[in-house]
């Protein structure tokens, strides 16, 4: 078995998981799609989660901190619009490093695979923009990217650079001739490691290469170079913490021990890599920014505003606010729906804001943002005062189980809806917001995990097939679904008998099952937009031409090159990376 890539080398600001892998790939069918005909490449397993399926015993101890789950950004997209903006970003930080900038003339970056097939939908192409102009996630002004970006078109020009900052303090910017249709790639060809593929290439006066990297977007944000993916050594940083554990099972085991919560357990990890007041204030900022969104998101001036895209699709969250807030000024009694309501308002806001690439924090995807701030504002606002007060919680232990239960879910199985579908990142939301919130109520460590595989066992299967590419149809409506899912499977734990356990299974055996299910997804289901319900929209479109063809030129449609990218500069065989610890069949060395 071969695989064809280009081995670049290159650092990266993003802390990978042990036991990081490259994927086979097999091709898989040719499909329609808006954008033509595309034999997509099917990756098989996980670079950061190569731990999936090995014995308990010999699984390393995660390494994921919870400030890297949750990390503030920008929408629609983690992986397509943070990941790419990040890559983009070290990149420049690389040049600026390695003293090549100054000779820099031209910046090219080439988006393969799903980035390309989603790209414009998802706001690749402006996610690069910002990355090369040197600006991280967290410092992007929502009120000022387009002015920008609209700047950059018009005067052909783009500053770029790096401003400082960790791990190095080097910075420095250069102006340089850009133009967006000629030096951002759209390749419907995906890379043979991972369907969110990106190459960065800097070249001087007389087009010599000057740098090239190439990237893979790996889901929630996190990056790594393809010299990482086909490197069999460690990139985390190895902190010593007190209570290192590699499963759910064994963190359950450890908080029985010691006698603590999942929250607490965390916590305590936690403050070996930074001051119990960093945590703190760390853990109140994600709050903080997940409630602002919510806010933000339900304001009433927004109500019936048009989402970005040519769906039509407007926002609903602001009227369903007013309404269910007149509601409950009068006492109506409606049950169930009474409590779902606000979910509802919650979970839609939240994903609104995100359609409009407006500030997030990644949970652990942007796709899937909505579920956990739903949650915890519905706790917050609606259950907290109903608790007895020595028994109320503040937002951190939320956060803290929700984050041990995604950490799992991104280094045991996968949280990429370009490798696993949506039951990655909704799925992995679902059960995060579940746990959070059992722990929140109350719930032992054991109820914590139960509530976690309920919600995630009820997500297995579900595909990623966002209509032309947007992340609004399903992905709005699903986030409210899985904020309701959550608090269903916590209502069912709570309300079982607490000396009996209720589940068949447990988490880590969810995770692999979820692992496996997305290894034998089509590729057409993985957020390249070509399957289910985007496929069977575009269907109808093309009974509509005057308008699938204004549709497809509003989604960029013919910026999308399709057939080979062009010839392997490397030849990898099996042989030369048959050593990494992955334990899967020849054919399958696992992706993320």
């Amino acid at each position: 078995m071969t695989a064809t890539c280009d081995v670049n080398s290159g650092s990266d600001v993003e802390v990978v998981p042990d036991g990081c892998s490259p994927s086979d790939s097999t091709s898989d069918e040719m499909f329609p799609t808006l954008l033509g005909k595309v034999g997509a490449t099917k990756h098989k397993g996980c670079g950061g989660c190569g731990n999936a399926g090995r014995k308990e015993s010999a699984l390393q101890p995660v390494t994921t901190s919870a400030f890297e789950l949750f990390k503030v950004g920008i929408g629609p997209s983690s992986s397509h619009t943070v990941g790419p903006l990040v890559a983009c970003r070290n990149f420049m930080r690389d040049l600026v490093f390695e003293g090549f900038l100054d000779k820099v003339a031209q910046i090219k970056v080439e988006l393969c695979g799903s980035l390309a097939l989603t790209g414009i939908g998802h706001y690749t192409n402006k996610a690069v923009i910002l990355g090369l102009h040197g600006i991280s996630p967290a410092e992007v002004d929502t009120a000022s990217v387009e002015p920008f970006l609209e700047k950059v078109a018009n005067v052909g020009k783009l500053e770029i650079g790096f401003g400082g900052g960790e791990p190095t303090d080097v910075k420095g910017f250069r102006e340089i001739d850009f133009d967006e249709m000629r030096d951002i790639i759209f390749s419907a060809e995906e890379l043979p490691l991972h369907p969110n593929g990106m190459i960065c290439l800097a070249l001087d006066t007389e087009g010599q290469e000057l740098k090239q990297v190439t990237y893979y977007s790996i889901g929630g944000g996190f990056i790594m170079t393809e010299a990482q993916m086909l490197d069999a050594t460690p990139h985390a940083t190895q902190v010593d913490v007190p209570f290192p554990f590699s499963s759910m099972s064994e963190l359950v085991r450890v908080c029985r021990r010691e006698n603590l919560s999942i929250s607490a357990v965390m916590r305590r990890n936690e403050e070996a890599r930074r001051s119990p007041q960093e945590v703190d204030a760390g853990l109140r900022k994600i709050w903080q920014v997940m409630e602002e969104c919510v806010n933000r998101g339900l304001a009433k001036e927004k109500a019936g505003m048009a989402l970005p895209g040519p769906l039509g699709i407007t926002r609903r969250a602001p009227d369903l606010y007013e309404h269910a807030l007149s509601e409950d000024q009068e006492q109506v009694l409606t049950g169930l729906m009474d409590e779902m309501r606000w979910l509802d308002c919650y979970a839609l806001a939240v994903m609104e804001e995100n359609a409009c690439m407006g500030r997030v924090v990644t949970a652990p995807t942007n796709g899937a943002s909505g579920i956990v701030p739903a949650t915890l504002t519905y706790y917050m606002r609606h259950l907290r005062h109903k608790q007895r007060e020595q028994r109320r919680q503040d937002p951190s232990t939320f956060l803290l189980a929700a984050a041990a239960v995604g950490i799992l879910a991104k280094e045991r199985a996968c949280i990429s809806g370009a490798a696993g579908g949506c039951q990655a990142e909704v799925g992995t939301a679902t059960a995060m917001a579940a746990a959070g919130l059992c722990a929140v109520l109350g719930g032992r460590p054991e109820q914590v995990e139960e509530a976690a595989e309920i919600a995630l066992e009820h997500s297995l299967g579900m595909t990623c097939d966002p209509v032309l590419g947007l992340v609004q149809v399903p992905c709005i409506e699903r986030n409210a679904m899985g904020a309701a899912k959550a608090l269903n499977a916590v209502s069912l734990v709570m309300k079982s008998p607490v000396t009996r356990r209720r589940s068949m299974l447990g988490y880590d055996d969810v995770l692999r099952v979820m692992k496996s299910t997305g290894d034998d997804m089509p590729a057409k289901y993985r957020e390249t937009a070509q399957g289910g319900l985007a496929a069977d929209y575009e269907a109808a479109l093309e009974r509509q031409p005057d308008r699938w063809k204004e549709v497809q030129e509003m989604m960029g449609a013919s910026r999308i090159q399709f057939g080979p990218r062009r010839k392997a500069t490397v030849l990898v065989k099996y042989e030369e990376v048959s050593h990494l610890d992955v334990p899967r069949p020849p054919r399958d060395l696992g992706k993320c």
